[in-house]
């Protein structure tokens, strides 16, 4: 082997030294220490056990810890506070966690859709998916109960996890973080820990909406397709997926995205034959949401509510209706999806195309809806509205917001599994 010239092994020496003055030493690698240079300060023993501390409260030092450990101390808070109620207000605990529309769940899961139309309150009013996959697991735990509680658990924990993928993927690991636990301790998330579908849409949702990100058309599609006969505001993310599919192949010229759309719309189309084969109409569950349900559109509908026209001409009487928490539930989460609405607005080339028209579509749907207004689980389902306030308080209004949220979620908890209050 030929020798190198001295200057060029000064020159290379020179290189090394800049290329490793940049890189940070290695704790615990004492044959090192002194002969590497490096420009980091020493650290401070007592500082750096501060930092740790805060790090640990504002979302974890690494992975998914403080999300999931967040997601399921809150599961296990709302398990002791369902316990409470049983023995204070003789509620079972049965009832309590298939109260309201988990009971039509159960239901559609145990006996199926009635064989015409109706124009009344009926299963038809309820998509087909999730009863399907509590009667599948419930044939494996032998209680749909258990499997519908089970399902709604599970999912809002991938539902936890994908968030944090996510939120990463738009503001980094920190803020990641800090994104899961105010999305797994948000008001909303009572619905994981019920007999609630957006225990299953939301992982779907998520999963589509990461696949969109990355372009893998046929998972995108698919899970929005699977999410679509879930519930009904499910139905906006297979045109979110077409708008954005549509977008790309008219830029780049190719035709692959388009099986996205393709896709998404299967579940809905299959959805709509088999009621055509088994009532006569593949608008079975349109017309029993809307004549049933009363799920109308409405411009802003929560002000065409018989008691906010009231309120409106008698504000005087606003005393009487402190009690009615379903309407305040519906007040104050049309208040903060639109105080959301105009946080997102401000950073949203920050978000992935796909969360954002997520967003602006279920905002839409839910504020022009005379029956399905903005609540909390509704803002839930809206979930860059939660996550951006993660985004850019200091750590004090961070931890305040999250103090805020844990206030909420007990007394929107109380109330729901009291029988007060839909989630």
């Amino acid at each position: 082997m030929q020798a190198l010239p001295g200057r060029c092994l000064a020159r290379a020496d020179d290189q090394y030294a800049r290329l490793v003055a940049d890189r940070p030493v290695v704790v615990g690698a004492e044959p090192l220490r002194g002969l590497l240079p490096t420009t980091r300060r020493p650290v401070d023993p007592a500082r750096h056990a501060t930092a740790t501390a805060s790090v640990a409260f504002d979302g974890g030092q690494t992975g998914s810890a403080a999300p999931v450990g967040a997601y399921l101390a809150t599961r296990l808070g709302l398990l002791l506070l369902s316990g409470s109620v049983a023995a204070l207000w003789h509620r079972s605990l049965v009832a309590q966690l298939t109260a309201f529309d988990g009971q039509w769940y159960l239901r559609l899961a145990a006996h199926g859709y009635p064989d015409r139309v109706l124009r009344v309150q009926s299963t038809l009013g309820f998509f087909p998916l999730y009863p399907l996959v509590i009667r599948t697991v419930g044939s494996v735990l032998r209680s749909d109960v258990v499997a519908a509680v089970s399902v709604a658990l599970v999912g809002g924990l991938v539902a936890t996890v994908l968030v944090q993928r996510l939120a990463t993927a738009w503001w980094g690991e920190d803020l990641g973080r800090r994104a899961a636990v105010v999305f797994a301790l948000f008001p909303g998330s009572l619905v994981f820990s019920m007999a609630y579908s957006e225990g299953l849409a939301l992982p779907l949702l998520l999963g589509s909406l990461l696949a969109l990100r990355s372009r893998r058309w046929v998972l995108a599609g698919a899970l929005a397709g699977l999410a679509a006969v879930v519930e009904p505001v499910a139905l906006v993310l297979p045109v979110v997926v077409a708008v954005l599919a549509v977008g790309v192949t008219w830029r780049e010229h190719r035709v692959a995205p388009l099986v996205a759309p393709v896709l998404a719309g299967l579940g809905v189309a299959a959805f709509a034959g088999f009621l055509w084969a088994w009532t006569g109409s593949p608008l079975a569950a349109f017309v029993a949401q809307h004549a049933g349900w009363s799920n109308q559109t409405d411009p802003l509908g929560i002000f065409g509510l018989p008691v906010v026209r009231h309120l409106v001409a008698h504000p005087a009487g606003a005393l009487s209706y402190l009690p009615t928490w379903n309407l305040w539930d519906n007040v104050l989460g049309t208040a903060f999806l639109l105080w959301s609405l105009v946080r997102v607005w401000k950073v949203r080339a920050e978000l992935s195309s796909g969360a954002f028209a997520w967003l602006v579509g279920v905002a839409a749907v839910t504020l022009w809806s005379a029956k399905t207004l903005p609540n909390a689980r509704m803002d839930l389902l809206a979930f860059p509205a939660v996550l951006v306030w993660a985004r850019r308080p200091p750590r004090a209004g961070y931890r305040a917001f999250v103090s805020v949220e844990l206030v909420a979620l007990a007394g929107a908890s109380l109330l729901t599994l009291t029988g007060h209050m839909l989630p």
